[in-house]
């Protein structure tokens, strides 16, 4: 764009939204165009709509200015898939930021809601927890803030072993057809009007009824999920993203379309749970145990989560004020309280003589005294065992799961301990803190994320016997820190390193995938592709037919960020 047509775009911005709220000045963008964890590159200006209304507006009018959409929720992602990649675009980029846009509508005697672009899961389930309803989805280690709408686009899978990955038939969003011209898609279910203006004053206002036109149907969650997960003998991976099975306009988009409301289930809010945590020297051991449960459980466990040894002494010593700052002030706070530690060090960066990373250095020293990091047992087992998991089951299963675990360890390395409830509030703790623990170090040690941590999410076959990739010695000499955890029954592993300086990132990880793609791993398994992985042909090919040229996230998987994908 030419500099008149910048100036004139950004004036019918501003005309939509007011000026405050049209951000053209780098200070203010770089934090909505740097990604959570890496990625960020340039952009033309970041755009806040207030109403869903000023949202469509904003969208047609970048559209008619043939400019690049990237929609952006929480910027929570850890592919930095909301976020512009670099400078290699053949168009003008607005991001248009969705946090204000927050609401969330009970329906159906709250058995379902209707979730808006800027609603987080923790503020969804501080809607439902009146109603003991509780949602899909929990806050998970590597999402503080998330959107509910984008673990949605993201096929986010998280925790809770019965539910699978964020899934919906059912939303409202707008795409770009092949003649580039703006659609307002209708698939809630839920007759709004013809309009734009009709359709977002009436959801706005909630001025609807639901079960009116029942010919559109449509699945709300991944509803055949747990049957999946117990065919253990299955040659492929359970759950990933790209599975077809799970991909449906928004559901899977990758900010190939703008979505305004998304219709999910509810769930009545769990009974009493117990905790069992679990030590192993063998992955083989935990491996059968897995086989186990899944086979001869008569309910699925509610999570399994696992973390090594090498993760969780990074956490504790790294991460444990991420994690009792989410235990003492609750994790709907840590967004804000990350806000003003961002607010804090810009400030004392102007100061002289002082480094950069001034504050997490404090920040670090004085977390060395908080009390309480790791409860005694628990401990324990992290100095005697390498493999450690957590299985929180329903307390009517006790005697059941007690009994299979009695049966397991009679002929299979580890031990296990009914956790009390202060130790199961920890062991949690601690596994919500292994996503923060690496960039925690090189927050602390002044080393630029982009250029040292590598991250992998992968889904394993459901019959693999194997759980860790055994890391040939050539690639073993380039790590310097290995972080790994993960949701062990749904087999997402999540093996994070720090490598060493001067390694060539891009080839390490190019490396690793290929030693995962021999044992016929999926990759990624719920982070999605962002800018990190290259998206399956078939996966391309739905993202293509959601955005035929190109206007929405271009270069998403790795694909063409060209116009009409040139």
């Amino acid at each position: 764009m030419n500099n008149q047509q910048t100036a004139n775009l950004i004036t019918t911005l501003e005309a939509i939204v007011g000026s405050a709220k049209v951000l053209t000045q780098e200070i203010h963008k770089k934090p909505f165009a740097t990604g959570f964890r890496l990625g960020g590159g340039a952009c033309l200006a970041v755009v806040l709509p207030q109403t869903l209304l000023q949202m469509w507006q904003v969208l047609q009018a970048c559209v008619d200015a043939d400019v690049i959409v990237i929609p952006q929720a929480a910027n929570t992602g850890v592919t930095g898939g909301s976020t512009p990649d670099g400078d290699a675009y053949d168009r003008d980029i607005v991001i248009i930021s969705t946090n204000a846009l927050k609401g969330v509508h009970l329906l159906d005697e709250q058995q379902q809601v209707l979730a808006f672009p800027g609603t987080s899961l923790t503020e969804l389930e501080q809607a439902l927890a009146p109603h003991d309803r509780e949602p899909h989805s929990v806050i998970g280690s590597s999402c503080i803030g998330a959107s509910v709408i984008g673990g949605v686009c993201n096929n986010s899978g998280g925790s809770l072993i019965r539910r699978g990955p964020a899934f919906t038939e059912k939303s409202l969003f707008a795409r770009v057809n092949a003649n580039g011209e703006l659609e307002l898609v209708n698939e809630l279910g839920i007759d709004l009007g013809e309009s734009p203006q009709q359709i977002f004053a009436n959801l706005s206002a909630q001025n609807y009824q639901i079960g009116q036109h029942p010919e559109w149907q449509g699945r709300i969650w991944a509803d055949d999920y747990a049957d999946k997960l117990r065919q253990v003998d299955a040659d492929e991976p359970t759950r990933f993203n790209g599975n077809p099975d799970y991909l449906h306009n928004s559901a899977g988009c990758a900010g190939k379309l703008a979505v305004f409301a998304v219709r999910l289930p509810t769930f009545a809010k769990a009974g009493r749970s117990e905790v069992f945590y679990i030590g192993s020297h063998s992955q083989a051991s935990l491996i059968a145990l897995r086989r186990s449960l899944l086979t001869h459980m008569s309910d699925l466990p509610y999570q399994a989560e696992y973390i090594h040894r090498g993760a969780m002494d990074l956490t504790v010593r790294y991460a444990r004020y991420v994690y009792k700052a989410v235990q003492y002030l609750g994790a709907d706070k840590i967004p804000q309280l990350f806000g003003w530690k961002k607010k804090l060090q810009a400030a004392l960066c102007k100061l002289p003589l002082l480094p950069s990373n001034a504050l997490d250095k404090l920040i670090q020293a004085a977390s060395v005294f908080i009390p309480g990091a790791v409860a005694p047992r628990i401990q324990a087992y992290r100095q005697q065992y390498e493999h450690h998991l957590m299985l929180k089951i329903d307390a009517t299963q006790l005697q059941e799961v007690t009994e299979l675990l009695q049966q397991h360890f009679q002929h299979h390395d580890g031990a296990y301990f009914q956790c009390n409830a202060a130790e199961a509030e920890n062991a949690f703790l601690i596994r919500f803190g292994v996503g923060s623990c690496l960039s925690s170090y090189c927050d602390l040690h002044g080393l630029n994320p982009n250029e040292r941590i590598v991250t992998f999410d992968v889904a394993l076959r459901a019959n693999d016997t194997q759980w860790l990739l055994d890391i040939p010695e050539a690639l073993q000499q380039q790590i310097q820190f290995n972080s790994s955890c993960g949701h062990f029954f749904c087999y997402v592993a999540h093996q994070e390193f720090i490598v060493k300086a001067g390694v060539d990132t891009e080839q390490f990880k190019n490396d690793m995938l290929a030693l995962f793609r021999a044992r016929g791993a999926q990759y990624p398994a719920e982070h999605n592709v962002g800018h990190v992985y290259e998206a399956t042909a078939g996966y391309q090919a739905f993202l293509q037919q959601l955005d035929p040229t190109n206007v929405f996230n271009p270069g998403i998987g790795k694909t063409s960020k060209c116009k009409h994908w040139h």
